[in-house]
């Protein structure tokens, strides 16, 4: 199993810098997407759904987090029925319209923006 997560200075090594200051979101955010992308769970960060716990309670803010959590809610609700995700997506939103994030940061968050107005 994958046992090395990237910290925020290894994102931008590769040209993906994540806005946050928090190593330990940047690792769990990674873990995430690893396990998402590999179709397991690594018991080491307590599975997907523990390494989503992780990189949430590091930082709370942190955008591409919090898009992947309303990716992982849009799969199997809708903003029309889920009165929380609905309020979520806005939050996400309104959190990307200042200077804070990168440009491939908002451009993911207004995937997600598209993806909830499906309905």
């Amino acid at each position: 199993m994958h046992s090395h997560w990237r910290d925020c200075q290894e994102w931008s090594k590769i040209g993906l810098p994540l806005s946050t200051t928090s190593n330990e979101a940047c690792k769990m955010y990674d873990a995430t997407v690893t396990q998402y992308i590999g179709w397991y769970d690594d018991a080491s960060v307590g599975g997907l759904m523990g390494s989503m716990e992780k990189m949430k309670q590091a930082d709370p803010e942190f955008v591409m987090g919090r898009v992947l959590s309303a990716w992982f809610g849009l799969g199997a609700k809708s903003i029309s029925r889920d009165e929380k995700l609905r309020k979520d997506v806005e939050d996400l939103v309104r959190s990307a319209q200042g200077d804070t994030i990168t440009a491939r940061e908002k451009q993911h968050v207004e995937a997600i923006r598209q993806l909830a107005e499906r309905d």
